[in-house]
């Protein structure tokens, strides 16, 4: 699972509104799942969103004759809880697309994720957005969906506490932090691997670190750094809190997770950030 959660993956074109013509193509949707208007809708994870977390991209075609004005798009899958619609204004001609960022909620690990569909807002269809099937090549909310559970079930395993420092040392400082790690229901030892920042944090520590099976506890010293402080990314992260982290149980391979990070610690990690962006200027 390590491998799937970084890899990068490829996609192809799969053109939604095909599947009316081509036998078999459509997965067990039937033609009254085709779109209103022409449009067909694919989803992908770019390296980016991979980082960032909680997100996947939509590609959205116009494969009609005439031109249509998208508004916003959001993502609806039985497997996640429902996320924010992303807006976006655009006019897409005939043969035209644009690829969207579409968040996706909690993952709902008693639930698979198909079938699952793009809802896209267009113009001039009065307040009902269009529901689009969404083709997703090479199983990629699958891959999200399981990643995620195994995630929680591993946040079960293996419990991490994220303990901030309230201020750092000096301003332009990298903020001093501590990861506890407890045991929950794994036994032998646990070995924390690796940890990962977001767009906006950089978090160090001295890893490999392990907690040997006759013990509970493990704190690990780690700093966090602002990664960047350019006004774009500062307003443009919608994912700044995902830090990724990977443990292995005994004898098994490293597997990802994520740093819990509570209200509180988000408002020390904001305060953190703006003081020594500022004092980095």
């Amino acid at each position: 699972m390590l491998t799937s959660s970084r890899a990068f993956v490829a996609l192809a074109c799969v053109a939604a509104t095909c599947c009316g013509v081509l036998p078999g193509c459509a997965g067990g949707r039937d033609a009254g799942d085709e779109p209103a208007i022409p449009l067909s809708a694919e989803a992908y994870r770019s390296r980016e969103d991979d980082a960032a977390g909680g997100r996947i991209h939509v590609r959205i075609a116009n494969t009609g004759g005439a031109p249509v004005t998208v508004t916003s798009v959001a993502l609806d899958s039985p497997g996640f809880e429902a996320a924010p619609e992303t807006g976006r204004v655009v006019e897409l001609g005939p043969g035209n697309r644009i690829d969207v960022e579409a968040e996706y909620g909690t993952v709902r690990c008693d639930t698979r994720p198909e079938p699952a569909y793009a809802v896209i807002g267009v113009t001039g269809q009065g307040a009902s957005p269009v529901r689009v099937p969404l083709a997703t090549p090479y199983d990629v909310l699958g891959r999200i969906h399981d990643g995620d559970c195994a995630a929680e079930e591993l946040a079960r395993a293996v419990p991490v506490t994220l303990i901030p420092a309230a201020t750092p040392p000096e301003p332009a400082a990298p903020l001093p932090a501590q990861l506890l790690v407890s045991r929950g229901t794994a036994s032998g030892d646990v070995r924390v691997d690796e940890i990962g920042g977001s767009v906006l944090y950089a978090l160090r520590g001295a890893l490999p670190a392990t907690m040997r099976a006759d013990e509970d506890r493990l704190s690990i010293d780690i700093t966090i750094d602002a990664a960047r402080c350019d006004p774009h990314a500062l307003a443009e992260s919608k994912k700044p809190f995902v830090f990724p982290l990977w443990i292995a149980v005994g004898s098994s391979a490293p597997e990802y997770s994520r740093i819990p990070v509570s209200e509180e610690n988000r408002r020390i990690l904001t305060n953190y950030l703006t003081t020594t962006c500022d004092a980095r200027r």
